[in-house]
């Protein structure tokens, strides 16, 4: 496994932007053909309940754009500060170029601003902070990591097994460089299961073609997702998830030397509530330093879950306090990782609906 430490770089501000259409699995159940038990089955036990998603025309981009101008303007940041900008996605604005580079103009950052996407969803966000300390590590002062998906495009408009989930919302955070905070990385990745948690078609390996319709997977809603949607084998991927997650804590425990009752948040990505609360069950961890209630409110934002949580439901925590933090992403790839970050009275405003800025 990859372990890494650095010890100058933090995190200085946090800031999440929702999808500015609200929506709720009781006004979707005809959509998606849910019969009154099946709906109560799933709000029980996954924890279906509302989402946000984007109106027609708005990208990930735009998302991330708001979040980024309401750090830039609340903390009085200069443009001209920023050394480089990392954009984590699976919804670019296009296959080419990099969001990151027409992101860089939007956002008036200087040519010399070093720009890149990087392809990855569920453990997004925990690999573009470590490219971010990586780069604040090796002298750089301050970096703009951009992550998100406009989730709801990914998957078929009428596939119940995923659509209901799915949420859209776009992150930023600045990193800054000091002197003497510490800070844990372990990563792990497994192109074995890549087929439990992929989109077909598109690339070069499969083309797009607009007449290609998915194959029958013995599934009943088979022949509403083409291979330019999602595929999802649910059962892989729930094990999965139990199987590396609670490991991948032992494996930051040991080579941090912390201890689990020092921590005072765990936030992990947030696929749904069954998986989080089988993962807190299985490591005795209470829901007040496991928050697991993200995918039921604003439905599962992939690489922003875990900044999208801390937005959604500890803003006023990571605002005010120094804290002791694990954070952990695991999907779709296979791919997982975690850190241990202390922060300290960041800048943590409430989760944003997108206005149109």
């Amino acid at each position: 496994m990859a372990k890494i430490c650095f010890n100058r770089a933090q995190i200085s501000a946090i800031a999440t932007t929702v999808g500015d259409r609200k929506l709720s699995i009781d006004d979707e159940k005809e959509k998606f053909h849910f019969d009154d038990n099946s709906l109560r089955r799933l709000k029980k036990t996954i924890g279906l309940d509302s989402r946000y998603v984007v109106s027609e025309g708005i990208c990930t981009s735009d998302l991330c754009y708001q979040s980024a101008i309401d750090i830039f303007r609340q903390l009085d940041i200069d443009c001209n500060d920023v050394e480089a900008l990392l954009f984590v996605t699976q919804s670019p604005d296009y296959r080419a170029p990099s969001t990151a580079i027409i992101m860089q103009d939007r956002l008036g950052l200087s040519v010399d601003t070093l720009a890149y996407d990087i392809n990855l969803g569920c453990s997004g966000f925990v690999y573009g902070l470590f490219t971010a300390f990586s780069f604040i590590q090796s002298g750089l002062k301050k970096v703009l990591l951009l992550v998100g998906d406009v989730a709801s495009s990914l998957t078929g408009k009428s596939d119940k097994t995923l659509a209901p989930l799915m949420g859209d919302a776009g992150s930023a955070i600045l990193i800054d460089r000091v002197e003497h905070q510490r800070s844990y990385f372990v990563m792990h990745s497994d192109g074995s299961g890549c087929q439990h948690l992929i989109i077909p078609g598109g690339g070069c390996r499969k083309p797009y073609r607009r007449s290609v319709v998915v194959e029958d997977r013995g599934s009943e809603d088979a022949d509403l997702r083409s291979d330019m949607d999602m595929y999802m084998n649910g059962g892989e991927i729930f094990n999965f998830s139990i199987k590396v997650v609670p490991k991948l804590f032992q494996e930051l425990f040991e080579f941090t030397g912390v201890t689990e009752k020092e921590i005072d948040y765990f936030v992990l990505h947030q696929p749904n509530k069954y998986i989080l609360q089988n993962i807190a069950k299985r490591l005795g961890i209470s829901e007040e330093k496991m928050p697991s209630k993200t995918a039921s409110v604003f439905g599962n934002q992939n690489s922003a879950s875990i900044t999208g949580t801390i937005n959604g439901f500890l803003h006023e925590k990571f605002s005010d306090h120094e804290l002791k933090n694990v954070f952990v992403g695991f999907g779709i790839g296979l791919s997982w990782g975690a850190c241990y970050v202390e922060t300290n009275a960041i800048y943590a405003p409430e989760v944003m609906m997108f206005d149109g800025r």
